[in-house]
């Protein structure tokens, strides 16, 4: 069977313009990834080239690899960061998209080695609860995957020591709105240390918003 993924295609072409348009990432920074379900067939991907403009970024840009990083299809090459979008999807069957950019509070939080803590509803109720910060890795690594994948743990974003922000959902928007909402969290949470104090949410109330966080993501497997 032969496979077009134009609407895959359309989908993360979407979010990396949103991702640029938003700020979260600067010239040809950050990178994002799509899975490719096949019925009885291993899963693809479909990932963002490497050191292309936004802008300029067009659908044939995109470039399908499969569980190796070795492309299958498209023009471009694959982003550098292919591995830890594989690392990710190898880990978590439940999330099929992957966004990593480097939003100014994110990489703040990630240069200090800061977690993010649960200091609003909603990075419990989308996120899964605080967004912890993995080991420093080089970039383009199999360690820097390893290291997000193990700090990632069941939530759906990490921030990756000196160097900024992955998150994962169920769709290429949705990821970039996971991103949008840990940069903005991460922006309250700085303010707030500023102001005085930045408390996290009573642990009764994590304990229940984790608790719905799960079962959500239980309902979209």
């Amino acid at each position: 069977m032969s496979y077009s993924w134009s609407k895959e295609r359309a989908d993360l072409l979407a979010a990396v313009k949103a991702m640029s348009a938003r700020g979260l990432v600067t010239g040809t920074a950050g990178n994002a990834s799509a899975r490719l379900r096949r019925a009885g067939e291993p899963d693809l991907y479909l990932v963002t080239p490497a050191a292309m403009a936004y802008d300029a970024m067009t659908e044939s840009d995109l470039v399908v690899v499969d569980g190796d990083v070795e492309p299958v299809g498209g023009e471009g090459i694959p982003s550098s960061e292919s591995l830890l979008h594989l690392a990710i999807y190898h880990a978590r069957p439940d999330l099929q998209a992957v966004v990593h950019t480097h939003s100014v509070f994110a990489t703040v939080a990630a240069v200090t080695g800061r977690a993010i803590p649960p200091i609003v509803d909603e990075l419990v109720l989308y996120v899964g609860g605080a967004v912890e910060v993995a080991q420093y890795a080089p970039p383009s690594s199999q360690a820097l995957a390893d290291a997000a994948v193990k700090a990632l743990g069941d939530r759906r974003a990490v921030l990756l020591r000196h160097h900024g922000l992955c998150a994962g959902a169920g769709s290429p928007h949705e990821a970039l709105e996971v991103c949008s909402l840990v940069e903005r969290i991460a922006q309250i949470y700085f303010y707030s240390s500023m102001a005085g104090a930045a408390d996290t949410l009573p642990d009764d109330v994590i304990e229940s918003e984790q608790a719905i966080y799960r079962m959500r993501a239980d309902l979209t497997d």
